[in-house]
Protein backbone atom coordinates (compact mmCIF):
# COMPACT_ATOMS: atom_id res chain seq x y z
CA UNK A 1 0.00 0.00 0.00
CA UNK A 2 1.52 2.96 -0.72
CA UNK A 3 1.73 6.30 1.54
CA UNK A 4 -0.64 9.14 1.01
CA UNK A 5 0.73 12.07 -0.54
CA UNK A 6 -0.11 14.41 2.42
CA UNK A 7 1.40 12.36 4.92
CA UNK A 8 4.59 12.25 2.80
CA UNK A 9 4.17 15.93 2.69
CA UNK A 10 3.67 15.95 6.40
CA UNK A 11 6.76 14.15 7.44
CA UNK A 12 8.95 16.05 4.81
CA UNK A 13 7.98 18.69 6.78
CA UNK A 14 8.45 17.45 9.99
CA UNK A 15 11.90 16.14 9.55
CA UNK A 16 12.57 19.81 8.43
CA UNK A 17 11.24 21.64 11.37
CA UNK A 18 13.14 18.97 13.75
CA UNK A 19 16.50 19.18 11.45
CA UNK A 20 15.68 23.73 12.02
CA UNK A 21 15.16 22.83 15.64
CA UNK A 22 18.24 21.33 16.11
CA UNK A 23 20.18 23.22 14.16
CA UNK A 24 18.62 26.43 16.34
CA UNK A 25 19.38 23.97 19.67
CA UNK A 26 22.84 24.03 18.08
CA UNK A 27 23.38 27.42 17.55
CA UNK A 28 21.93 28.45 20.75
CA UNK A 29 24.65 26.48 22.54
CA UNK A 30 27.35 27.97 20.76
CA UNK A 31 26.47 30.97 20.89
CA UNK A 32 25.89 30.88 24.67
CA UNK A 33 29.67 28.84 25.17
CA UNK A 34 31.28 31.14 23.23
CA UNK A 35 29.96 33.70 25.55
CA UNK A 36 30.90 32.22 28.56
CA UNK A 37 34.63 31.55 26.67
CA UNK A 38 34.58 35.36 26.00
CA UNK A 39 33.34 36.11 29.59
CA UNK A 40 35.90 33.92 31.62
CA UNK A 41 38.72 35.43 29.10
CA UNK A 42 37.53 39.10 30.43
CA UNK A 43 36.55 38.00 34.15
CA UNK A 44 40.90 36.61 33.93
CA UNK A 45 41.52 40.49 32.54
CA UNK A 46 39.63 42.49 34.76
CA UNK A 47 40.72 40.61 38.03
CA UNK A 48 44.62 41.21 36.32
CA UNK A 49 43.81 44.65 36.02
CA UNK A 50 44.05 44.69 32.22
CA UNK A 51 40.93 46.76 32.07
CA UNK A 52 40.99 47.72 27.95
CA UNK A 53 41.28 44.19 27.34
CA UNK A 54 38.53 42.96 29.38
CA UNK A 55 36.18 45.43 27.87
CA UNK A 56 37.38 44.08 24.27
CA UNK A 57 36.29 40.19 25.67
CA UNK A 58 32.73 41.15 27.62
CA UNK A 59 31.80 42.98 24.27
CA UNK A 60 32.27 39.95 22.78
CA UNK A 61 30.99 38.07 25.14
CA UNK A 62 27.54 39.96 24.91
CA UNK A 63 27.76 39.74 21.11
CA UNK A 64 27.07 36.02 21.15
CA UNK A 65 24.79 36.53 23.84
CA UNK A 66 22.97 39.77 24.52
CA UNK A 67 21.24 38.44 27.89
CA UNK A 68 24.70 37.33 29.69
CA UNK A 69 24.06 40.14 32.74
CA UNK A 70 27.36 38.90 34.16
CA UNK A 71 28.86 40.07 31.33
CA UNK A 72 27.28 43.49 31.04
CA UNK A 73 27.71 43.98 34.95
CA UNK A 74 31.20 43.10 34.51
CA UNK A 75 31.59 45.47 31.40
CA UNK A 76 30.18 48.28 33.47
CA UNK A 77 32.73 47.69 36.26
CA UNK A 78 35.42 47.65 33.81
CA UNK A 79 34.34 50.65 31.77
CA UNK A 80 34.31 52.73 35.16
CA UNK A 81 37.48 50.97 37.27
CA UNK A 82 39.92 53.13 35.73
CA UNK A 83 38.43 56.03 36.44
CA UNK A 84 39.05 56.91 32.40
CA UNK A 85 36.16 59.67 32.53
CA UNK A 86 35.61 62.30 35.47
CA UNK A 87 33.26 65.55 35.56
CA UNK A 88 36.53 67.57 36.38
CA UNK A 89 37.29 67.02 33.10
CA UNK A 90 34.74 68.18 31.42
CA UNK A 91 32.85 71.77 32.15
CA UNK A 92 29.80 71.59 34.08
CA UNK A 93 26.51 71.55 32.01
CA UNK A 94 28.34 70.27 28.91
CA UNK A 95 29.18 66.28 27.85
CA UNK A 96 32.41 64.86 27.85
CA UNK A 97 32.58 65.52 23.77
CA UNK A 98 31.55 69.21 24.61
CA UNK A 99 34.59 69.67 26.25
CA UNK A 100 36.73 68.14 23.76
CA UNK A 101 36.90 64.42 25.53
CA UNK A 102 34.69 62.46 23.14
CA UNK A 103 36.55 59.42 23.79
CA UNK A 104 35.11 59.92 27.82
CA UNK A 105 32.09 60.36 26.43
CA UNK A 106 31.93 56.94 24.71
CA UNK A 107 33.24 55.36 27.60
CA UNK A 108 30.24 57.16 30.42
CA UNK A 109 27.36 56.07 28.03
CA UNK A 110 28.77 52.61 27.64
CA UNK A 111 28.57 52.21 31.33
CA UNK A 112 24.95 53.52 31.66
CA UNK A 113 24.32 51.39 29.17
CA UNK A 114 25.86 47.90 30.89
CA UNK A 115 23.86 48.75 34.11
CA UNK A 116 21.20 49.24 32.77
CA UNK A 117 21.27 46.28 30.56
CA UNK A 118 21.54 44.35 34.03
CA UNK A 119 18.86 45.91 36.23
CA UNK A 120 16.67 45.28 32.85
CA UNK A 121 17.87 41.41 32.63
CA UNK A 122 18.02 40.32 36.16
CA UNK A 123 15.98 42.18 38.45
CA UNK A 124 17.63 40.48 41.63
CA UNK A 125 20.83 41.90 40.82
CA UNK A 126 19.73 45.67 40.49
CA UNK A 127 21.31 46.59 43.56
CA UNK A 128 24.38 46.04 42.22
CA UNK A 129 23.76 47.41 38.81
CA UNK A 130 22.09 51.08 41.41
CA UNK A 131 25.88 51.38 43.13
CA UNK A 132 27.08 51.06 39.73
CA UNK A 133 25.18 53.76 38.05
CA UNK A 134 25.50 55.76 41.29
CA UNK A 135 29.17 55.84 40.87
CA UNK A 136 28.95 56.64 37.16
CA UNK A 137 26.28 59.30 37.96
CA UNK A 138 28.51 61.02 40.61
CA UNK A 139 31.75 60.91 38.28
CA UNK A 140 29.64 62.91 35.58
CA UNK A 141 27.03 65.21 37.13
CA UNK A 142 27.51 68.61 39.27
CA UNK A 143 25.43 70.42 41.65
CA UNK A 144 23.37 70.21 44.21
CA UNK A 145 20.27 69.38 42.09
CA UNK A 146 21.70 66.47 39.59
CA UNK A 147 23.10 65.01 42.54
CA UNK A 148 19.25 64.91 43.96
CA UNK A 149 18.14 63.94 40.89
CA UNK A 150 20.23 61.37 39.61
CA UNK A 151 23.04 60.27 42.32
CA UNK A 152 20.92 60.35 45.52
CA UNK A 153 18.44 57.90 44.23
CA UNK A 154 20.86 55.66 42.60
CA UNK A 155 22.54 54.99 45.63
CA UNK A 156 19.84 54.86 47.75
CA UNK A 157 18.17 52.28 45.21
CA UNK A 158 21.01 50.35 45.80
CA UNK A 159 20.81 50.40 49.58
CA UNK A 160 17.37 48.78 49.49
CA UNK A 161 19.40 45.44 48.35
CA UNK A 162 22.04 46.29 50.82
CA UNK A 163 21.69 42.18 51.47
CA UNK A 164 22.13 41.73 47.65
CA UNK A 165 25.49 44.39 48.20
CA UNK A 166 27.04 42.49 50.97
CA UNK A 167 26.49 38.91 49.66
CA UNK A 168 28.48 39.68 46.47
CA UNK A 169 30.74 42.23 47.21
CA UNK A 170 31.18 42.03 51.20
CA UNK A 171 31.39 44.42 53.91
CA UNK A 172 33.98 46.20 51.95
CA UNK A 173 31.46 47.02 49.28
CA UNK A 174 28.59 47.85 51.56
CA UNK A 175 30.99 50.24 53.67
CA UNK A 176 31.84 51.52 49.91
CA UNK A 177 28.09 52.64 49.50
CA UNK A 178 27.70 53.66 52.46
CA UNK A 179 31.22 55.95 51.88
CA UNK A 180 29.96 57.22 48.12
CA UNK A 181 26.45 58.29 49.43
CA UNK A 182 28.28 60.10 51.86
CA UNK A 183 30.39 61.68 49.53
CA UNK A 184 27.44 62.65 47.83
CA UNK A 185 25.99 64.36 50.97
CA UNK A 186 29.37 66.41 51.64
CA UNK A 187 29.38 67.54 47.82
CA UNK A 188 26.36 68.90 48.35
CA UNK A 189 27.36 70.83 51.18
CA UNK A 190 24.86 68.17 53.14
CA UNK A 191 27.56 68.14 56.31
CA UNK A 192 24.99 65.90 58.58
CA UNK A 193 24.15 63.52 56.86
CA UNK A 194 27.78 63.24 54.76
CA UNK A 195 29.04 62.46 59.11
CA UNK A 196 26.21 59.99 59.36
CA UNK A 197 27.06 58.17 56.60
CA UNK A 198 30.80 57.82 56.76
CA UNK A 199 30.31 56.72 60.01
CA UNK A 200 28.13 54.20 59.27
CA UNK A 201 30.83 53.14 56.44
CA UNK A 202 33.72 53.13 59.37
CA UNK A 203 31.71 50.83 61.45
CA UNK A 204 31.19 48.26 58.82
CA UNK A 205 34.74 48.13 57.25
CA UNK A 206 37.82 50.39 57.08
CA UNK A 207 37.37 51.99 53.57
CA UNK A 208 40.26 54.96 53.50
CA UNK A 209 38.42 57.66 52.01
CA UNK A 210 35.82 57.89 54.60
CA UNK A 211 38.37 58.47 56.92
CA UNK A 212 39.75 60.86 54.77
CA UNK A 213 36.50 62.76 53.95
CA UNK A 214 35.03 62.17 57.62
CA UNK A 215 37.98 64.45 58.72
CA UNK A 216 37.52 66.95 56.59
CA UNK A 217 33.43 66.70 58.14
CA UNK A 218 34.50 66.81 61.69
CA UNK A 219 36.82 69.90 60.75
CA UNK A 220 33.66 71.74 59.52
CA UNK A 221 31.24 70.54 62.60
CA UNK A 222 34.32 72.32 65.05
CA UNK A 223 35.09 68.55 65.89
CA UNK A 224 38.79 69.02 65.85
CA UNK A 225 40.53 66.46 68.78
CA UNK A 226 38.52 63.86 66.25
CA UNK A 227 40.31 65.15 63.30
CA UNK A 228 43.69 64.50 64.99
CA UNK A 229 41.94 60.94 66.30
CA UNK A 230 41.10 59.98 62.78
CA UNK A 231 44.13 61.44 61.31
CA UNK A 232 46.08 59.06 63.75
CA UNK A 233 43.79 55.87 62.71
CA UNK A 234 44.64 56.88 59.08
CA UNK A 235 48.15 56.91 58.79
CA UNK A 236 48.77 53.99 60.66
CA UNK A 237 46.62 52.23 57.93
CA UNK A 238 47.57 54.49 54.70
CA UNK A 239 50.85 56.09 55.64
CA UNK A 240 51.86 55.99 52.11
CA UNK A 241 48.82 58.83 51.42
CA UNK A 242 49.46 60.47 54.51
CA UNK A 243 49.51 63.83 53.57
CA UNK A 244 45.61 63.62 52.74
CA UNK A 245 44.78 63.49 56.90
CA UNK A 246 47.65 65.73 57.61
CA UNK A 247 46.14 68.37 55.83
CA UNK A 248 43.04 68.57 57.80
CA UNK A 249 44.93 67.54 60.79
CA UNK A 250 47.12 70.45 60.79
CA UNK A 251 44.15 72.81 60.58
CA UNK A 252 42.40 71.03 63.30
CA UNK A 253 45.90 71.78 65.26
CA UNK A 254 46.02 75.17 64.15
CA UNK A 255 42.27 75.69 65.65
CA UNK A 256 43.42 74.08 68.78
CA UNK A 257 46.48 75.81 69.38
CA UNK A 258 48.94 73.27 69.30
CA UNK A 259 51.28 75.14 67.18
CA UNK A 260 54.25 72.30 67.35
CA UNK A 261 51.54 69.69 65.87
CA UNK A 262 50.75 72.08 62.61
CA UNK A 263 54.54 72.31 61.61
CA UNK A 264 55.01 69.13 62.14
CA UNK A 265 52.39 68.03 60.22
CA UNK A 266 52.51 70.59 57.62
CA UNK A 267 56.39 69.89 58.02
CA UNK A 268 55.50 66.32 56.82
CA UNK A 269 53.54 67.30 53.33
CA UNK A 270 56.38 69.52 52.64
CA UNK A 271 59.24 66.93 52.98
CA UNK A 272 57.58 64.24 51.78
CA UNK A 273 54.94 65.05 49.45
CA UNK A 274 55.68 67.31 47.10
CA UNK A 275 53.11 66.54 44.78
CA UNK A 276 50.46 66.57 46.56
CA UNK A 277 47.24 68.97 46.29
CA UNK A 278 47.49 70.14 50.22
CA UNK A 279 51.61 71.64 49.60
CA UNK A 280 50.76 74.97 49.10
CA UNK A 281 48.14 74.97 51.82
CA UNK A 282 51.02 73.50 53.95
CA UNK A 283 53.20 76.33 53.18
CA UNK A 284 50.48 78.84 54.31
CA UNK A 285 49.72 76.87 57.77
CA UNK A 286 52.90 77.09 58.49
CA UNK A 287 53.17 80.77 57.96
CA UNK A 288 50.38 81.51 60.27
CA UNK A 289 52.74 79.89 62.84
CA UNK A 290 55.75 81.45 62.30
CA UNK A 291 53.56 84.47 62.37
CA UNK A 292 52.47 83.71 65.36
CA UNK A 293 55.86 82.71 66.44
CA UNK A 294 57.02 86.58 66.05
CA UNK A 295 58.77 85.36 62.48
CA UNK A 296 57.59 87.45 60.32
CA UNK A 297 60.41 86.87 57.61
CA UNK A 298 60.13 83.39 57.49
CA UNK A 299 55.98 83.54 57.27
CA UNK A 300 56.73 85.66 54.28
CA UNK A 301 59.01 83.13 52.73
CA UNK A 302 56.38 80.21 53.34
CA UNK A 303 53.34 82.40 52.04
CA UNK A 304 55.45 83.31 48.48
CA UNK A 305 56.17 79.75 48.52
CA UNK A 306 52.59 78.94 48.39
CA UNK A 307 52.00 81.39 45.53
CA UNK A 308 54.66 79.85 43.78
CA UNK A 309 53.26 76.37 43.71
CA UNK A 310 50.11 77.49 42.81
CA UNK A 311 51.45 79.68 40.27
CA UNK A 312 53.45 76.40 38.75
CA UNK A 313 49.83 74.83 38.95
CA UNK A 314 48.67 77.46 36.49
CA UNK A 315 51.46 77.75 34.33
CA UNK A 316 50.59 77.92 30.55
CA UNK A 317 52.24 74.11 28.74
CA UNK A 318 51.31 72.72 32.60
CA UNK A 319 47.17 73.44 32.37
CA UNK A 320 45.45 70.90 34.68
CA UNK A 321 42.27 70.02 33.90
CA UNK A 322 39.64 72.31 34.22
CA UNK A 323 38.67 70.59 38.35
CA UNK A 324 42.21 71.48 38.97
CA UNK A 325 41.81 75.56 37.97
CA UNK A 326 39.75 76.72 40.82
CA UNK A 327 41.54 75.68 43.65
CA UNK A 328 44.71 77.35 42.38
CA UNK A 329 43.62 80.22 41.51
CA UNK A 330 41.70 81.01 44.72
CA UNK A 331 44.35 79.35 47.38
CA UNK A 332 47.15 82.03 45.61
CA UNK A 333 44.73 84.27 46.06
CA UNK A 334 44.52 83.60 49.72
CA UNK A 335 48.36 84.09 49.94
CA UNK A 336 48.11 86.89 48.50
CA UNK A 337 45.64 88.05 50.65
CA UNK A 338 48.20 86.94 53.77
CA UNK A 339 50.76 88.31 52.57
CA UNK A 340 48.91 92.06 52.60
CA UNK A 341 48.03 91.21 55.80
CA UNK A 342 51.32 90.89 57.51
CA UNK A 343 53.16 93.12 55.45
CA UNK A 344 50.71 96.09 54.64
CA UNK A 345 51.44 96.54 50.62
CA UNK A 346 48.60 96.95 49.25
CA UNK A 347 49.49 95.65 45.86
CA UNK A 348 49.29 92.32 47.56
CA UNK A 349 45.27 93.29 48.00
CA UNK A 350 45.28 94.07 44.16
CA UNK A 351 46.79 90.91 43.60
CA UNK A 352 44.39 89.15 45.74
CA UNK A 353 41.65 90.34 43.61
CA UNK A 354 43.00 89.07 40.61
CA UNK A 355 42.94 86.01 41.60
CA UNK A 356 39.26 86.28 43.07
CA UNK A 357 37.94 88.31 40.21
CA UNK A 358 39.21 85.22 37.68
CA UNK A 359 37.30 82.75 39.52
CA UNK A 360 34.12 85.16 39.28
CA UNK A 361 34.86 86.09 35.65
CA UNK A 362 35.21 82.11 34.68
CA UNK A 363 31.82 80.99 36.09
CA UNK A 364 31.66 77.90 33.66
CA UNK A 365 35.43 76.64 35.03
CA UNK A 366 34.82 78.07 38.62
CA UNK A 367 30.80 77.43 39.38
CA UNK A 368 31.65 74.22 40.50
CA UNK A 369 32.47 71.47 43.54
CA UNK A 370 35.84 70.45 43.78
CA UNK A 371 35.79 68.12 46.30
CA UNK A 372 33.25 69.83 48.32
CA UNK A 373 34.10 73.64 48.13
CA UNK A 374 32.36 75.67 45.37
CA UNK A 375 35.21 78.39 44.78
CA UNK A 376 32.82 80.43 42.53
CA UNK A 377 31.02 81.17 45.27
CA UNK A 378 34.00 81.83 47.89
CA UNK A 379 35.64 84.20 45.51
CA UNK A 380 32.57 86.59 45.74
CA UNK A 381 32.96 86.56 49.73
CA UNK A 382 36.92 86.71 49.47
CA UNK A 383 37.06 89.86 47.02
CA UNK A 384 34.25 91.45 48.38
CA UNK A 385 36.43 91.64 51.69
CA UNK A 386 39.19 92.92 49.55
CA UNK A 387 37.56 95.73 48.33
CA UNK A 388 36.77 96.58 51.57
CA UNK A 389 40.44 96.74 53.37
CA UNK A 390 40.98 98.72 49.68
CA UNK A 391 37.76 101.31 51.00
CA UNK A 392 35.65 100.28 48.09
CA UNK A 393 32.50 99.37 50.30
CA UNK A 394 29.94 99.76 46.95
CA UNK A 395 31.74 97.54 45.28
CA UNK A 396 32.12 95.33 48.54
CA UNK A 397 28.71 95.60 48.81
CA UNK A 398 27.78 94.55 45.48
CA UNK A 399 29.17 91.88 45.16
CA UNK A 400 27.77 90.04 48.96
CA UNK A 401 24.22 91.24 48.04
CA UNK A 402 24.62 89.05 44.53
CA UNK A 403 25.95 86.42 46.46
CA UNK A 404 23.51 86.24 49.28
CA UNK A 405 20.79 86.55 46.37
CA UNK A 406 22.25 83.45 44.68
CA UNK A 407 22.76 81.41 47.78
CA UNK A 408 18.55 82.20 48.77
CA UNK A 409 17.64 81.60 45.19
CA UNK A 410 19.11 78.94 43.28
CA UNK A 411 18.31 75.67 44.40
CA UNK A 412 22.08 74.28 43.34
CA UNK A 413 23.19 76.05 45.92
CA UNK A 414 20.80 74.44 48.45
CA UNK A 415 23.39 73.01 50.32
CA UNK A 416 25.79 75.92 50.24
CA UNK A 417 22.71 78.09 51.59
CA UNK A 418 22.73 75.91 55.14
CA UNK A 419 26.27 76.19 55.21
CA UNK A 420 27.31 79.89 54.56
CA UNK A 421 24.40 82.00 53.89
CA UNK A 422 24.22 83.42 57.52
CA UNK A 423 27.88 84.25 57.91
CA UNK A 424 27.55 86.34 54.71
CA UNK A 425 24.26 88.32 55.90
CA UNK A 426 26.38 89.14 58.43
CA UNK A 427 29.49 89.93 56.87
CA UNK A 428 27.59 92.02 54.26
CA UNK A 429 26.32 93.71 57.31
CA UNK A 430 29.66 95.12 59.11
CA UNK A 431 30.86 96.21 55.61
CA UNK A 432 27.23 97.82 55.26
CA UNK A 433 28.53 99.31 58.70
CA UNK A 434 31.57 100.87 57.50
CA UNK A 435 34.05 98.11 58.36
CA UNK A 436 37.10 96.26 56.73
CA UNK A 437 36.56 92.82 58.30
CA UNK A 438 39.05 89.50 57.41
CA UNK A 439 37.91 87.06 55.14
CA UNK A 440 36.10 84.51 57.31
CA UNK A 441 38.30 81.28 58.81
CA UNK A 442 35.30 79.36 56.77
CA UNK A 443 36.85 80.78 53.68
CA UNK A 444 40.60 80.14 54.23
CA UNK A 445 41.26 78.15 57.20
CA UNK A 446 38.36 75.88 56.41
CA UNK A 447 38.44 76.66 52.58
CA UNK A 448 38.89 72.66 51.41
Amino acid sequence: MTMPTWRKVLGVVLVVAAAISITIAVSNWVRVTESQHYYALGLKALNSGDYAKAIHYFIKSIGYDPHNWKAWYDLGVAVSEPDEYHRYFKVCGETFTDSNHPAMQVLYNLTIKAFKEVIKLNPKMAPLAWFGLGNAYFDYYCYYTNRAKYVLPAYLKALQGKDVIYKYLGKEGLAALYTNLARTYLAMAEIQKARQYYVKAIKIYPIDTAYEHLMWVELELGNYTGVLKLMRKYVSMWGFEADLALAPASIAALKLGKYDLVLKYAGEIIKHFPESDYLGEAYRLSAEVYLKEGLKAKAIQYLKKDVQVCTDVLQVGNFPIPGEVPPAWYERGVAYYELAQITGNKTYYELAAQNFLWLIDHPKVANREVAHRNYYLMAHAALACIYAQLGEFSKAKALLKKLINMLETNPDYTGWRKLILKPMQNLYSEIAAGKAPKIPEILTELEH
